[in-house]
């Protein structure tokens, strides 16, 4: 058996103070130590996901290195709404789906591990909150896309669903796998968005990031990560969001 530790944040891209955001980024996914971690809003221009990486490494001595896998929005936000996997595990495969609406987009790595390979999807969903059908029919595309691997790979589905606990995307992903922050706390977080990093949406406050896992995996553990804020300013996070992570056994 493998164990492996998965995370997930919306980077927030350049937004918030990011040149003030950045260390705290990376003191606490060198804290956290995921062996993949899903990005979401990854500033391309900024060559963002490429930053954090290096820095990451550098701090890395006889540990496997991190390596970042991009993906472009296909609309007018391509260099903001950017999507980036950084593992230190062994990929084997990357693809990358255009969800068709409101340029959104997933990817997904296969990633071998010795207890075999399993399916790592990142995903970034339609945003406004009234947009409840959207999601819906994005994450029904996705799966769809998914149902098309005949191999049925042990899959983990992590990213900002932009979804409050009690909507139809929810329960449509939870019919299908677990979330692994509820398996291990009987409820999900009060909530992972926002923090006051953010001061320009003022959607009401709540669980908007995932990490879904499928029947192969045990969970171990699961919790919130990036949520320390900065010592000298307490009202300084790593993004408006909070992260997820989960500890599996494969």
């Amino acid at each position: 058996m493998t164990e492996i530790k998965l995370a997930t944040l919306n980077l927030f891209n350049r937004m918030g103070e990011w040149e003030r955001r950045a260390p705290l980024v990376i003191d606490q996914l060198e804290a956290l130590a995921p062996d993949a971690i899903a990005f979401q809003e990854v500033d391309l221009d900024l060559d963002q996901g490429m930053w954090i990486s290096r820095q990451i490494n550098k701090r890395l001595q006889d540990e496997p290195h991190y390596r970042i896998k991009h993906v472009a929005s296909p609309g007018k936000y391509a260099s903001v709404h950017g999507l980036g996997t950084l593992s230190r595990l062994a990929p084997v495969e990357h693809e990358i789906l255009d969800l068709m609406t409101y340029d959104r987009t997933a990817q997904r790595i296969v990633f071998q591990t010795d207890a075999g390979r399993f399916a790592f999807v990142n995903t970034h969903l339609h945003h406004p909150p009234e947009a409840k059908q959207e999601r819906v029919e994005q994450l029904e595309y996705l799966l769809a896309w998914l149902d098309r691997d005949d191999r049925k790979l042990p899959t983990v589905i992590a990213g900002d669903f932009n979804s409050y606990v009690d909507e139809p995307a929810v329960a449509l992903m939870k019919s299908r796998f677990r979330s692994a922050f509820e398996t291990v706390h009987d409820r999900e977080p009060e909530k992972t968005w926002s923090t006051p990093v953010n001061t320009h949406d003022d959607s009401p406050h709540g669980t908007l990031d995932y990490i879904y896992v499928s029947e192969e995996f045990r969970i171990l553990d699961a919790g919130l990560a990036f949520d320390e804020a900065a010592a000298d300013d307490r009202d300084l996070f790593p993004s408006d969001h909070l992260g997820v992570y989960a500890r599996l056994e494969l």
